[in-house]
């Protein structure tokens, strides 16, 4: 009878020292996940802002060539007016 009970008990500790050290595994991969999972974090949020960043870049640069077009518009309707005027002066030349 000891000796089944000797068995039984010897059977139980092997079982447990299986489950123990599955869990210890477990652990380690979640610890590990953990850590991979901070580092996406972090790269994701090293990405936002770098969007953010080009976004406001693309904002100004939106800016800064729109303001380039209305003083190009200006100059376009400057040159085409002094091209009228001298036109005309021509013209009047003629006569």
């Amino acid at each position: 009878m000891w000796t089944k009970l000797e068995k039984e008990n010897y059977h139980l500790h092997s079982e447990l020292q299986t489950e123990v050290n599955t869990n210890y595994r477990n652990k380690k991969q979640i610890k590990d996940l953990k850590h991979d999972y901070d580092c996406c974090v972090q790269e994701i949020q090293t990405l936002n802002g770098e969007i953010e960043h080009l976004e406001n870049a693309s904002e100004e640069e939106i800016s800064e060539l729109k303001s380039k077009i209305f003083s190009l518009k200006n100059q376009l309707y400057q040159a085409k007016k002094d091209i009228r005027d001298k036109e005309k002066f021509i013209s009047s030349l003629e006569k």
